[in-house]
């Protein structure tokens, strides 16, 4: 962007004014009031500085946002829920003001890095890639609690702060977005192109990404599995890099060799275990145990008592033979 010469302002909005001024040739040095410090967006938005020494973020408002010259009811009741909302992961929204025909929003200003240049940093874990998109989803579910859609995830509206410390979605739009998985959705295709910038997209998170789209997971969902990635004990290195399919290919052999190693053990213990079980049987049955004969020898006299020796036979006496009578 081409810099111009301004002359300086006073003494307080120069300390304000930290940051280098960088603005393009023919954007405003001031709307309504506010020193315009730097450009974010050629006619769009700008970094500005307060009267009251606060930097700010100054974003014009669409026409289409406006009826008869002022805020469209509509547009007026969702910037009012926004502006109302006090979240830690939202930027504020200050309200709305107009300078001349121009209508623009004041939103605060939060100094840190876009999510794009966090995660192309070297400071940038793996765990902490992981803990700023989990920032992102309890921010998301947050708005969507309060019936508002962001409507405008990208790289350059999340800014990470303090290092990684935390991560504030900004410039909440203020159309009207009544589909809630839009941001769902968004969300999803911003990981997805960061992590293919880190060259980590067939990473666990990446798959992680894949099966959210593919299953239609909710925020909450997604958040639960993210905070497992963030409290596992496996290596960094392993919850978003993996070394193409070999790395898992390895596990997955090694887990089949320890299971197929195990059944064996389980089944030569069931045969062991059935062989001795049915030969000891088969012993018992062919070799009766023999016990002492003192334990034996009454069982044998009341054998020998019982049996009796058959009776002799007895034939019958023959009739005694008369000499035969003489018939004189």
């Amino acid at each position: 962007m081409e810099q111009t010469s301004k002359p300086q302002p006073s003494s307080a909005t120069a300390n304000a004014c930290e940051i280098v001024r960088t603005i393009a040739a023919g954007e405003p040095q001031e709307i309504g009031g506010y020193q315009v410090c730097d450009t974010l967006t050629e006619g769009q938005s700008w970094v500005a500085v307060a009267p009251a020494e606060r930097r700010v973020v100054l974003k014009t408002l669409d026409d289409d946002c406006l009826w008869k010259g002022q805020l469209h009811p509509s547009i007026k009741d969702r910037l009012g829920r926004v502006r109302e909302l006090a979240h830690t992961g939202v930027a504020n929204l200050y309200g709305v003001e107009r300078d001349g025909n121009l209508v623009y929003l004041v939103w605060e200003f939060v100094a840190g890095q876009t999510l794009e240049d966090y995660a192309a940093s070297a400071g940038c874990g793996q765990r902490d890639f992981c803990k700023m998109a989990r920032e992102m989803v309890l921010s998301l579910e947050t708005l969507h609690a309060r019936g508002i859609v962001h409507g405008a995830i990208k790289s350059s509206n999340v800014i990470v702060v303090d290092g990684g410390r935390s991560a504030v979605l900004t410039h909440v739009s203020p159309w009207l977005y009544t589909e809630p998985r839009g941001d769902v959705d968004d969300l999803l295709e911003l990981l997805d192109n960061l992590l293919d910038m880190r060259g980590e997209g067939a990473g666990t998170l990446g798959r992680l990404l894949a099966e959210a789209r593919e299953k239609g997971f909710t925020l909450r969902q997604i958040s639960a599995r993210l905070g497992g990635l963030i409290e596992s004990r496996e290596p960094a290195e392993s919850l978003v890099v993996e070394e193409g399919e070999k790395k898992l290919a390895k596990r997955i052999q090694r887990r089949s060799l320890a299971g197929a190693v195990g059944m064996a053990l389980v089944g030569l213990g069931i045969f062991a275990g059935v062989w001795f079980w049915s030969g000891g049987r088969t012993a018992k049955a062919a070799t009766p145990a023999v016990a002492p004969s003192s334990a034996f020898e009454p069982a044998i006299r009341s054998s020998a008592r019982a049996v009796r020796s058959p009776a002799p036979t007895v034939l019958p006496t023959p009739m005694p033979v008369k000499s035969p009578v003489s018939m004189r």
